[in-house]
C-alpha cells in the first residue's frame, strides 16, 4: 500500500455537497449502489448516491418490512412512502412517457425500479432540494428532504422549493458557559 501525502484528503478539507448550501441544486449525477456480501448486515439495501462537482450526498433504502408495532395501515402507508420515493427518482431519469411494468410484492418493485434507475441514469443529471432536516429533526449534515426532492433536470415548471419546515441553515451547537457561576459543580 502507498500513500500519496499531496492528496487532498490529508490537507484537512472535506468536499461537501453544493459548498453546504441548502436548497436546490441542479444538474446532479445519480448512481445507484447495491448491498453486496461484503457490506454490513444493517447497510441499506439499496444506496442512492447524488453527486455535484464538489461532493456527493446519499440516501438509503431498505426493502419494506412489516413492523410488528405498527397496525396494517401504518406499514402500508411506509411501504407507499417508501415505493413513491423510488419511484420520484425513477422518474427523475425515464422518459416521461415510460409505462411501468406492475409487480406483485413490494421487493420486487424496489428491485424493479432501482434496476431502472441504474440502467437509465448514466450521463444524466437531475435536480435534487437539500436541507438541515426540518424544524421538528434538525441535523447538522445536509440530506435530501423526504418529500420533492428530486426532478429531471430539464423540468421546466419545479416544485423543488422551500417549505415551511425546512431548516436552510446549519445549527451549530451552543458554545460551553465560560464564567464560573454557570460551571458544574462537583464535590469529589
Amino acid at each position: 500500500m502507498s500513500f500519496n501525502l499531496n492528496d487532498k484528503s490529508f490537507d484537512g478539507s472535506v468536499a461537501i455537497f453544493n459548498n453546504g448550501i441548502a436548497g436546490k441544486v441542479n444538474n446532479v449525477k445519480v448512481a445507484v449502489n447495491k448491498k453486496t456480501a461484503v457490506d454490513p448486515d444493517n447497510a441499506p439495501d439499496y444506496k442512492v448516491v447524488f453527486s455535484d462537482a464538489i461532493g456527493d450526498v446519499n440516501v438509503g433504502f431498505y426493502y419494506p418490512v412489516a413492523n410488528l408495532l405498527f397496525d396494517e395501515k401504518r406499514n402500508k402507508d411506509l411501504e407507499g412512502w417508501t415505493i413513491g420515493r423510488i419511484l420520484s427518482i425513477a422518474k427523475s431519469v425515464l422518459p416521461k412517457d415510460f409505462v411501468f411494468e406492475n409487480k406483485d410484492t413490494a421487493k420486487e418493485v424496489v428491485d424493479y425500479l432501482f434496476n431502472l434507475i441504474r440502467q437509465n441514469s448514466e450521463g444524466k443529471t437531475v435536480n435534487v432540494f437539500v436541507t438541515y432536516g426540518t424544524t421538528q429533526k434538525a441535523s447538522k449534515y445536509l440530506g435530501l428532504r423526504y418529500f420533492d426532492f428530486v426532478e429531471s433536470s430539464d423540468t421546466t415548471v419545479s416544485r423543488l422549493a422551500k417549505k415551511p419546515a425546512d431548516l436552510m441553515e446549519r445549527i451549530e451547537a451552543d458554545a460551553p458557559a465560560t464564567d464560573s457561576a454557570s460551571a458544574p459543580t462537583t464535590d469529589w
